[in-house]
């Protein structure tokens, strides 16, 4: 499958996402067994990403990323998240 511009820019979001995700875990600023979860954290602000974009568009949410987009920048994003923040170690 080949990804559109956007669909890669929403992928390496996701990596960002997970990469912040991971050091603020590893600074101590998100707790690693609270009450929310760092990667429903990251989950969170994929949709939120996905929002602001759909509405800066005029598109849809639903519309502008594929299904194949969204779980690899999720995956990415978790993969970078357990990486950085030492389960993986």
């Amino acid at each position: 499958m080949r990804f559109k511009p956007i669909e890669l820019a929403f992928i390496a979001l996701g990596g960002a996402l997970g990469l912040l995700t991971g050091l603020a875990v590893k600074a101590g600023l998100l707790p690693q067994g609270g009450a929310v979860p760092p990667f429903l954290i990251l989950l969170l602000g994929l949709g939120l990403v996905e929002i602001v974009a759909a509405y800066a568009t005029g598109r849809p949410p639903g519309m502008l990323v594929a299904m194949p987009a969204r779980m690899l920048a999720f995956a990415l994003g978790v993969g970078l998240l357990l990486l950085l923040g030492g389960q993986l170690s």
